[in-house]
């Protein structure tokens, strides 16, 4: 069996090592691997891999579904396979590409709103696939130590906060009628209120009490853009944890792109800047507790978590639908809550000052992840998706 993985450039490398963690997962369960990087192309063995025995899917991170040859062909029908292509982020967000991709294209999210929220806004039989495929965790397995001793020995970061900081960008909204911008702050503040709400649900509801029929057709183009809401909550709640951390003294080593150098001025915040994916799970390895926003993913998860839990660390970060399936919380994963977020943020403040706890959560996360959440594990929901579309295209 044969796959064509293709990489593509991203923040920080992060989809690059994606693709080189999932490369060796199949492998690893006998396939034959070809990884396309168009940074550095190899058409002659690129030509080789596709002429010999056939290719049973291709497969690209949120890129490359709409893309095209001078004559027009896709690259699944270049190929001759189905092309999966799985979101790592809110699908409505990328809505050009989405919108351009392929209808022969297989679709993953790694969030089940995500995948309701296309469903919803598209007809049944405009990708060739659509399912949930959540995140793996990414990068080597380092061991939490021999004991609670070893693990704060060896593991002098406190705790450890990745992400790109955005600040609190202008809406998306803004240029729109008033009435519009009505529907959509108010859309904001239903999902600010509770823990996680849908973003396209919260849409819908500000839609509905303004009079308005999401289920109408000559609303469908509107709907889409509850990427709106979408981005301005996953940024309002991001520069909320920053808020909260700085208010609660809590000693956080920032990485990232984006942060305010004036963060020197608080003590307990140590400034790292920008770093490679691999600089930072080398960093999440000498840290006792990575703290994380979800992404806005209520439904899913971010790599983080899992990556955090594999490198050994507890992994902190808020709840999902996902998480709670999957891990016992508290004893593998620590959770907090948008609306308790001082107080919970300052229960895993303390959780990264006791080893001993600290210790038997990340050993707890670890196992929990190399049991279900690496890469080998999503080969299946990936396959299945190509399944999935190969009979959509070939009925």
């Amino acid at each position: 069996m044969k796959a064509l993985l293709i990489k593509g450039q991203s923040v920080y490398d992060v989809l690059r090592l994606f693709i080189d963690d999932l490369a060796a997962a199949f492998q690893a369960t006998s396939y034959e691997v070809f990884i396309l990087d168009p940074s550095v192309p190899d058409q002659a063995a690129l030509d080789a891999f596709i002429a010999g025995e056939p290719v049973e899917l291709v497969f690209s991170f949120g890129i490359f579904g709409e893309s095209r040859d001078e004559q027009g062909r896709y690259i699944g029908d270049m190929v001759g396979a189905p092309h999966i292509v799985q979101y790592v982020d809110y699908p409505l967000s990328h809505l050009t590409r989405l919108e351009a991709t392929s209808p022969k294209v297989g679709l993953l999210m790694v969030d089940e709103s995500h995948v309701a929220a296309v469903a919803s806004l598209y007809p049944p039989d405009r990708f060739a696939s659509l399912a949930f495929g959540p995140h793996a965790a990414t990068g080597p397995t380092v061991s939490p130590g021999l004991d609670a001793a070893d693990f704060a020995a060896h593991r002098p970061i406190r705790i450890l906060m990745p992400g790109t900081f955005h600040g609190a960008p202008p809406v998306g909204w803004r240029n729109l009628q008033p009435a519009v911008q009505a529907i959509f702050a108010e859309a904001v503040e239903r999902c600010l209120a509770v823990d996680w709400l849908a973003p396209l649900d919260a849409l819908d509801q500000a839609m509905g009490n303004a009079g308005l029929d999401p289920a109408d057709p000559d609303f469908a183009a509107f709907r889409k853009l509850a990427s709106y809401v979408h981005e301005q909550v996953r940024t309002q709640r991001r520069l909320f944890l920053l808020d909260a951390v700085i208010r609660l003294g809590l000693p956080v080593h920032l990485v990232g792109d984006g942060y305010d150098q004036g963060l020197d001025r608080h003590k307990a915040i140590t400034l790292v800047g920008p770093a490679r994916f691999d600089e930072t799970l080398a960093l999440m390895a000498t840290s006792r507790v990575v703290l994380s926003a979800n992404a806005n993913f209520g439904q899913g998860s971010h790599e983080r978590p899992l990556c955090a839990a594999n490198a050994g660390a507890v992994a902190a970060t808020d709840g999902s639908s996902f998480y709670a399936a999957n891990f016992d919380l508290e004893a593998e994963l620590a959770v907090f809550r948008w609306t308790r977020l001082d107080e919970d943020l300052a229960a895993i403040g303390a959780l990264a000052e006791d080893p001993a706890r600290a210790y038997a959560i990340a050993r707890a996360g670890q196992r929990r992840v190399a049991a279900g959440h690496l890469w080998t594990h999503r080969i299946d929901v990936i396959v299945a998706a190509a399944k999935a579309a190969r009979a959509a295209i070939n009925p």
